[in-house]
């Protein structure tokens, strides 16, 4: 198993165009999603996931409470721009 920085950069970075293609399942609330690996770096990685507007009030309309369409929702429905 990999335990420095060191190594698991030098893998990552050998490996980046094979994991780029690998998802990677982050559970938030009582679901898991699928994100993708966007970018290996020198220092770091970037994933990233697509949530559709239509999927976003649809979970929240079948109770979806805590998940990461409730939590997208909430940043939008409190956000306040610095202009107002």
């Amino acid at each position: 198993m990999i335990d420095n920085i060191d190594d698991l950069k030098n893998k990552s970075l050998k490996y980046k165009q094979e994991l780029k293609r690998e998802q990677i399942k982050v559970p938030v609330g009582d679901t898991a999603y699928d994100f993708r690996i966007s970018g290996i770096g020198e220092k770091s990685f970037k994933i990233e996931k697509y949530v559709k507007y239509d999927d976003i009030i649809e979970a929240i309309e079948a109770g979806n409470d805590n998940g990461l369409e409730s939590i997208i929702l909430e940043l939008v429905d409190n956000f306040e721009s610095d202009d107002e």
